[in-house]
C-alpha cells in the first residue's frame, strides 16, 4: 500500500473518536490545538479524556456508539479495543465517504496518523504505512534529540523572508534559489548565534550570488535588520 502524505486543516471540523481508553486518548491529544471540534463517545473514558472534557477542549459522551454518531463528521477514529465494533464503524464511515482510522486494523483505514515531531510551525511526520508504529515512534524520538528549538526559529525566519521576497515580486524559482543558498550555507547556525551583521552578510551574499543584486532595505527592515 503506497500512501499519499497530506496535512489537513481541521479548523472548525467535527471529529469523532469512538473509544475512551489509551488509544483514544492519544488520538484526542494529537487533535488538541488544531481548532477541530472533538467528540469522544465511549461507555468509559480515561482520566485524561475527562480532563479534556472539563477544560472544554473536547466533548465526552459516556454511552455506547450508535450509527447516527458518524453523521456530519469530517474524520472518524474507531479507537475501541473491540475489533468487531471498530470494523462496524469503518464500514459505516466508508459507506458515507467519511475518512476513517481503524486502531485495530491499519489495512482497513482510509487514512493513517503518522508519528510527528513539532517545533512551532515545523511539523515532521513519520509513517511506516501502518506496518510498525514502534519504528515510527523510535525515529521520531531519535530526531527529537537533534531537532532543537533553533529549527523553529529557522522556520519562522525563512517564512518571513519568503513573504518579503514575494512582496518584492520575485519569482518562486528565484525565491527557491535564495532559500536553497542560505540553507546550504548554514543560515541555521547564524540565526542561532543571533549576530545581525553575520545574518546580513549571508543575505547579501545570497542576493549577489543568485540575483546579482543587493538586499532591499525593505527586506532587511521587515526582518528586523539594519546595516547601521
Amino acid at each position: 500500500m503506497k500512501l499519499y502524505p497530506l496535512m489537513a486543516n481541521l479548523e472548525g471540523r467535527d471529529i469523532l473518536i469512538v473509544g475512551g481508553g489509551s488509544v483514544a486518548t492519544r488520538k484526542a491529544l494529537t487533535l488538541i490545538g488544531t481548532g477541530a471540534h472533538i467528540h469522544i463517545i465511549s461507555p468509559e473514558i480515561s482520566p485524561e479524556i475527562q480532563v479534556l472534557a472539563n477544560k472544554k477542549e473536547a466533548l465526552a459522551t459516556k454511552r455506547a456508539f450508535i450509527s447516527g454518531d458518524i453523521d456530519g463528521k469530517s474524520l472518524i477514529f474507531a479507537a475501541t479495543d473491540n475489533k468487531h465494533l471498530n470494523k462496524e464503524i469503518v464500514n459505516l464511515a466508508k459507506k458515507k465517504g467519511i475518512p476513517v482510522n481503524n486502531a485495530t486494523d491499519p489495512v482497513d483505514c482510509t487514512f493513517l496518523v503518522p508519528a510527528s515531531l513539532r517545533k512551532g510551525a515545523l511539523t515532521i511526520a513519520i509513517s511506516t504505512s501502518g506496518k510498525s508504529p514502534a519504528v515510527a515512534r523510535w525515529i521520531r524520538e531519535t530526531l527529537e534529540k537533534d531537532i532543537g528549538p533553533e529549527y523553529e526559529k529557522l522556520t519562522d525566519w525563512m517564512g518571513l523572508l519568503r513573504q518579503c521576497l514575494l512582496e518584492q515580486d520575485l519569482s518562486t524559482g528565484k525565491i527557491r534559489d535564495i532559500s536553497k543558498y542560505l540553507l546550504a550555507h548554514n543560515i541555521r547556525s547564524v540565526l542561532k548565534k543571533g549576530d545581525n551583521a553575520d545574518i546580513i552578510s549571508h543575505l547579501t551574499t545570497a542576493f549577489e550570488t543568485v540575483l546579482a543584486a543587493t538586499v532591499p532595505e525593505t527586506v532587511l527592515s521587515t526582518l528586523g535588520l539594519s546595516r547601521e
